[in-house]
């Protein structure tokens, strides 16, 4: 292993030491194809919005990058945060339990996901909900983001 990647690993623990780690199964997908690439690209461009305050132009991308692949995770999480953030608790909800299904409950998206829900359920006053989503955000973040997965 060169010295580059052991300083990338010192500096990003999360991150996989290996090509090979990086598609275990426990771990969110990489973009392969032409349509995931642009769907990601258009991800970025919204998450650029987002932190300008655009949220409706922002929300527009991430429902286009969804239009692109509807079964990429990672969107459907996103876009629940800026949902969030627009006080559209509901929305988020229905978004945030798709990336866990889309995840099949596995990787940082669901780790993300769970962590999003577990909050939304501490606004609704439903501790227990919250209490298990929690627990399963710590499980998968101790099972995945710690043993090398982005």
């Amino acid at each position: 292993m060169s010295d580059d990647r052991v300083l990338e690993h010192i500096l990003n623990p999360s991150a996989p030491l290996t090509a090979e780690e990086s598609k275990r199964p426990d771990c969110d997908p990489v973009p392969q194809t032409d349509q995931e690439k642009n769907a990601n690209l258009l991800r970025l461009e919204a998450i650029k919005l987002a932190e300008q305050n655009k949220f409706p132009e922002a929300m527009n991308l991430f429902s286009q990058a969804i239009a692109l692949t509807p079964t990429m995770a990672s969107l459907y999480n996103d876009r629940a945060q800026l949902s969030r953030l627009m006080g559209e608790n509901e929305k988020a909800l229905d978004d945030i339990n798709r990336a866990i299904e889309h995840s099949n409950s596995r990787g940082k998206t669901a780790v993300q996901a769970y962590t999003q829900r577990a909050m939304l359920h501490m606004l609704n006053k439903d501790e227990e909900s919250a209490r298990l989503d929690f627990e399963r955000a710590s499980y998968l973040a101790a099972n995945c983001c710690l043993s090398g997965c982005k």
